[in-house]
């Protein structure tokens, strides 16, 4: 349980949280509940950004920032929040089915997306994170698509908030990065403009602007290179949208637009001079094929839905942990019968032997009766041994009382193991 919420199936995975669908077992409510990992929930520094997430989305209410009504920990000490939960699907899954996005769609898309960051930085508040993993399409009942920005996990309240970062050290995803949270450096919301202008960038051509075999070439290359022209990349692009998007991704933030909204519209400008039509009424993209988002909606057994049901007072009956006994009682029974067929085996006195051995006694006598050393008989005369009785050596001593035990009868006994039945 998270709070009064109870846990059914991990939904998706961050950088320090896992998102899980949950449900509120007398409203049947149904909501996302984000809970910090285990490792980074012993990092004093990852707790406070966590926190801080929950409190920033909480000081901004619109209808395209993600919404968070409960915060809390779990028993075992882990934090959590609950949020709402979205019928849709990330950007990023949507970008990978369609590709490339025609501009008038892009920038209808990510209009809103700019007017929500606005009222962040207003807030204070830097996102530090924006990448298309963290904002989800959601579609209502009318077939309306919803951009929604959504996870604050690398967001910093700016002025008063008890986070620092150490020196030197860059939060957030290299591949989005602006150059001076590449180098670790404190960070405004014009980082936030410098990652729209990335995925602006990518959503319009394709491509990423900036790319390496290692996260420190991709950060260098957002250090140093200059950004291609997206005309360049893409040709069915018009020159006239390389300007906007360029000084978006300018290398000094002072060169940046003032705001994402200021951004967006000299890209819509540039696109109307270049005959473009953006569409100013509600967007409606098509949904996902289910194979692009079932993979998820199906999701995957996940050991720590064990551990958050092992923390509850009084965890209800599940077929896991009632099916347990019932599956090894069989297995345990037959390895007691098993046991006692080998025992009876083993300890079972060994067959008798004169049945097989009849005709040894009759020479066993002869053989003591002859003396230590007997000489050779004529080859001429050979004296046949008495009928019925098996042709043996005489004895090499006279000590020796008793016969050898032949290797019939000792080799019974692994052939008895290896087949008890």
């Amino acid at each position: 349980m998270a709070g009064e919420y109870r846990l059914l199936r991990k939904l998706g995975e961050g950088g320090f949280g896992a998102v899980y669908e949950a449900e509120h077992p007398l409203l049947k409510r149904r909501a996302a509940v984000k809970v910090l990992h285990r490792v980074a929930d012993k990092d004093s520094d990852a707790v406070l950004r966590f926190i801080s997430e929950a409190q920033a989305v909480n000081q901004i209410r619109n209808r395209h920032i993600i919404d968070v009504f409960s915060f809390g920990k779990l028993t075992d000490g882990r934090h959590f929040y609950v949020m709402d939960l979205l019928d849709g699907a990330p950007l990023d899954r949507w970008l990978k089915q369609q590709g490339r996005v025609d501009v008038a769609v892009a920038l209808q898309l990510l209009t809103p997306i700019a007017g929500a960051l606005d009222l962040a930085h207003a807030a204070g508040i830097v996102h530090r994170d924006l990448k298309p993993q963290n904002i989800f399409l959601a579609w209502d009942a009318s077939g309306e698509t919803i951009p929604k920005l959504l996870d604050f996990g690398m967001a910093k309240l700016l002025g008063e908030s008890p986070v620092h970062t150490v020196s030197g050290t860059p939060i957030g995803t290299p591949l989005y990065m602006s150059p001076e949270q590449a180098r670790g450096e404190k960070v405004d919301h014009r980082s936030d403009v410098y990652a729209l202008g990335v995925l602006c960038h990518e959503m319009l051509t394709g491509q990423l602007p900036f790319v390496g075999d290692t996260t420190v070439a991709v950060l260098m290359a957002h250090i140093i290179q200059t950004a291609p022209r997206a005309s360049e990349v893409c040709e069915e692009l018009s020159p006239l949208l390389d300007a906007p998007l360029l000084r978006m991704l300018a290398k000094k933030p002072e060169e940046r637009p003032a705001s994402a909204g200021e951004a967006i519209l000299a890209l819509r400008r540039a696109a109307e001079e270049a005959g473009i039509v953006v569409a100013s009424g509600t967007l409606r993209l098509p949904r996902p094929e289910p194979t692009v988002s079932g993979e998820q909606a199906r999701g995957e057994p996940d050991t720590l839905l064990d551990d958050f049901g092992a923390t509850e007072s009084d965890p209800p009956p599940t077929a896991s942990s009632s099916g347990a006994p019932r599956a090894l009682w069989p297995f345990g029974v037959g390895l007691l019968v098993l046991g006692a067929l080998l025992g009876f085996v083993v300890l079972r006195p060994p067959p008798s032997t004169p049945q097989v051995e009849a005709p040894r006694p009759s020479a066993v006598p002869q053989a003591l009766a002859a003396p230590s050393v007997v000489p050779a008989p004529p080859a001429s005369a050979p004296e046949p041994p008495p009928s019925g009785s098996a042709t043996a050596a005489p004895p090499s001593s006279a000590g020796d009382k008793k016969a050898k035990p032949r290797p019939g009868t000792a080799a019974r006994i692994p052939t008895d193991l290896e087949n008890p039945f």
